[in-house]
């Protein structure tokens, strides 16, 4: 499963999607969550642990609320709290991110930094204040700071990616 904040979740959707797809073959899922995905009120309404879950469960104190993107992991936890009242199987959050932004400097990584201060001096010497530089392939580009902060970038329901994900059957959160 893939949720994205563009397509609200619906918890019930997501575990009952997981339920068909664990089996003793395969007994574990995945669900991959983007910062700032949302869960639909409604199901979270209605999710009620049964006793002996509520006696085990980390929400059971009722501190459980819509996130804010406060610090990186919290939507996958949030998913992952609301995924263990429904499920049999335990959940475990993991947050790729702190992992994935280390380890040693490829020689890509290197050409593009210096292509990047490369770039800044360019705007620098051309009076291009209050811009970025960014790489547009093939070129290194000047983008106004306001064109790259002041936008929400969103997939668009009707975009090849999303077809794709539903053409091989990677469940979005929610029936479409």
């Amino acid at each position: 499963m893939v949720l994205i904040p563009e397509i609200p979740c619906d918890l019930k959707v997501v575990a009952s999607r997981l339920k068909d797809k664990v089996s003793l073959r395969r007994p574990y899922g995945l669900v991959v969550v983007a910062e700032g995905a949302r869960i639909l009120e409604t199901a979270k309404a209605q999710v009620k642990p049964s006793s002996l879950k509520a006696s085990l469960s980390p929400l059971a104190t009722g501190d459980a609320s819509d996130h804010v993107i406060h610090r990186s992991g919290q939507a996958a936890e949030t998913v992952a709290n609301g995924l263990q009242l429904l499920l049999a199987q335990e959940t475990y959050p993991l947050v790729l991110g702190p992992w994935v932004r280390g380890g040693t400097p490829t020689a890509v990584d290197r050409q593009l930094g210096l292509g990047y201060g490369a770039g800044a001096v360019r705007a620098l010497k051309a009076g291009k204040n209050g811009t970025m530089v960014a790489f547009v392939p093939p070129d290194m580009k000047f983008v106004p700071l306001t064109d790259a902060i002041n936008k929400v970038r969103t997939v668009p329901a009707d975009s090849e990616f999303m077809q794709i994900a539903q053409n091989l059957g990677i469940c979005l959160g929610k029936e479409l």
